[in-house]
């Protein structure tokens, strides 16, 4: 079976075909930088990072690009409101860069601890500002961007006489003009509605701006992603990923620039995540239901849980958050890891097909990143391997290793996370214990136990011999 994937541009999965073979070009939507992660967020990244992680672990040559937006996010996507960053900096009464700074730092920790790869480059839209203007200038020139008063806005009439325009969100000319009159505030400088706009006219008090052609001001927000997007990836790339929120406008917008621009329309492949819910209910910080992986971590659950709480569930599925879900995933994550302990602690000759197993796990993941079915069909291995332990088989170590890889390509790290001193202090109580034991001193013997429970360590005892688990 070949990799499908379903493109949202045409609704069908489709078999995933490299625009070069053995390559693969890869942009995500990523961060705007102005608050902590959240598990939704989170939900998307580790989606994308888990496709990045099988596409090289299929043999291709990956490089993925994922975005921070750190100027341009407005409060609403009708060109109006405040700045995201700006907002929330003058909240704090900081700069902004300020904020962005310490953000970043945040962000890039949360993401390590769900083993979210840095992906190849990160580029920021602030670093970005000159291409942006360049990229309005020749948008203008190809007749699809109009200036007024030192405000630049694209064009969508004149620009869906020549290319398609709604079709990714399944919305004609007509639909988008009722929605827009509906949706956001009339705004006369606009020739239609629906156009928006790629350089905004900064007033006084704004403090992110740049000279350009037009006026001091600020890009649009969906210019940021055409630009980084083909600066590094080319005019033309194979996948582009964001989430359901996406699909309109900003993913239609970006395609649009492309096209008006280059002539190309990015991405082959657009793919789109789901939300997460919490009981039922969309994730508001007014609502009180928002959840950051800070502080889900800082409550005690692991980010290797979380993340294969993640990925548990297809990525076009909407799923619902719950803390008992996590708590079976922390269970999971528990398991799979002791088996593989128990393995390379005592290996054998007994065998487990890993061939089916992996061939297995392989048309699920092919079948559209059906991590779901994938993650239940390791379980499903990690509980029969279990079995075959607690009846004394050893198992050879090619079981333990094919458990961890596989995981690994899920993004679910099965090492204790223990360092090499922490090892051998473990080992040595151990073998403390062991004496104490064989001396009749129970006592000492389950004081070393009980402090080893304290530290997260379980202790296995079998035919005279122990051994730790993490």
């Amino acid at each position: 079976m070949t990799l499908k994937l379903f493109n949202t541009l045409t609704r069908e999965k489709e078999e995933f075909k490299p625009i070069e073979e053995g390559k693969v070009t890869f942009y995500s939507c990523g961060q705007t930088i102005y608050d902590d992660l959240h598990i939704g967020n989170a939900r998307a990244y580790a989606a994308w990072d888990t496709l990045t992680r099988y596409l090289r672990w299929k043999g291709f040559n990956v490089r993925h690009v994922q975005n921070i937006t750190d100027v341009g996010h407005l409060t609403d996507d009708g060109d109006q409101g405040e700045d995201k960053v700006e907002k929330r900096a003058k909240e704090m009464d900081i700069e902004p860069m300020e904020l962005v700074e310490d953000q970043i730092e945040r962000y890039f920790e949360d993401t390590t601890a769900l083993n979210i790869e840095r992906q190849d480059i990160v580029p920021r839209a602030t670093g970005h500002i000159n291409e942006m203007i360049h990229y309005v200038e020749k948008i203008i020139e190809n007749g699809y961007g109009y200036e007024v008063d030192g405000n630049v806005y694209f064009d969508v009439e004149a620009f869906a006489k020549d290319y398609p325009y709604g079709d990714m969100a399944n919305k004609d000319l007509k639909q988008l003009k009722e929605e827009a009159q509906a949706r956001v505030e009339h705004d006369g400088k606009k020739r239609n509605q629906y156009d928006f706009a790629l350089w905004i006219n900064a007033d006084e008090g704004h403090l992110m701006k740049w000279e350009s052609p037009w006026s001091v001001g600020y890009p649009g927000w969906h210019l940021e992603c055409s630009v980084m997007s083909q600066k590094y990836l080319g005019d033309e790339f194979d996948i582009h990923a964001g989430g359901k929120d996406h699909i309109f406008p900003h993913h239609p917008n970006e395609r649009a620039q492309a096209f008006a621009a280059s002539g190309e329309g990015q991405a082959r492949y657009w793919l789109h995540n789901e939300f997460i819910q919490v009981e039922g209910e969309k994730m508001s910080k007014s609502e009180g239901n928002f959840y950051t992986v800070r502080e889900l971590l800082d409550e005690g659950f692991s980010g290797n849980a979380i993340r294969l709480y993640l990925i548990s569930s297809h990525y076009r599925t909407e799923t619902d958050f719950s803390r008992d879900g996590l708590k079976k995933a922390e269970k999971e994550v528990r398991k799979a890891r002791h088996v593989v302990q128990k393995i390379r602690k005592n290996p054998g000759e007994e065998f487990l097909d890993t061939e089916a197993l992996e061939e297995n796990f392989r048309d699920f993941m092919d079948d559209d990143l059906n991590t779901a079915k994938a993650k239940q069909e390791l379980m499903k291995y990690v509980n029969r391997a279990n079995s075959e332990l607690e009846k004394d088989r050893l198992l050879d170590e090619e079981v333990a290793e094919k458990i961890e890889e596989l995981f690994m390509v899920l993004g679910v790290d099965l090492e204790p996370g223990l360092s090499k001193e922490e090892k051998v202090m473990a080992d040595l109580l151990v073998d403390l214990r062991a004496e104490a034991r064989k001396e009749a001193d129970y006592e000492t013997g389950d004081l070393i136990r009980d402090r080893l429970q304290e530290l997260g360590f379980e202790i296995e005892d079998n035919e005279g011999e122990s051994h730790w688990l993490k």
